[in-house]
């Protein structure tokens, strides 16, 4: 093989890698859209904690004020959740829509009930969901990556 044509084949090489890369991030890039619609799966996620560590730090003592806040958290978390489109949730993760429509948004839309309800069963049965969720997010959280929100100032 001649140096001319190694030089061919790295070129045609370096055109192919470069061809996917672009394939890569004409379908993985962040629109603007795209950042401001992650913002809702990044409020949801923060809700739902805040009420873990709340209900966590009141021990199991939960009063009706207790109630109200975790009914609160959980009801915009619900919310937000339901915002996120199954595109950007892709872009985060390949296999999140799966996880977020089969455990996440469950789990907590079944809170929502068990604190308005005041139903133990139905708040075991989200228990359990979210403990699945939390599985899942410690298996791949890592490998998800929210944009920051794009500000007046982004093109």
């Amino acid at each position: 093989m001649t140096f001319s044509q190694k030089q061919k084949q790295i070129g045609l090489g370096a055109f192919a890698a470069l061809i996917i890369i672009g394939v890569w991030l004409f379908y993985n890039r962040w629109t603007r859209e795209d950042a401001a619609n992650a913002q809702h799966y990044r409020v949801a996620m923060l809700e739902v904690r805040e009420a873990i560590f709340y209900a966590n730090d009141k021990g199991g003592l939960i009063n009706p004020n207790d109630v109200q806040y975790l009914l609160d958290r959980y009801s915009i978390a619900v919310q937000e959740a339901e915002l996120v489109r199954d595109d950007v949730l892709s872009k985060l993760h390949s296999k999140l829509p799966d996880a977020w429509h089969d455990l996440f948004v469950p789990s907590t839309q079944i809170y929502v009930r068990a604190l308005r309800d005041q139903d133990r069963d139905l708040a075991r049965q989200a228990g359990l969901l979210q403990d699945d969720w939390v599985r899942w997010l410690r298996l791949n959280g890592h490998q998800i990556k929210v944009p920051p929100a794009p500000t007046c100032n982004d093109g």
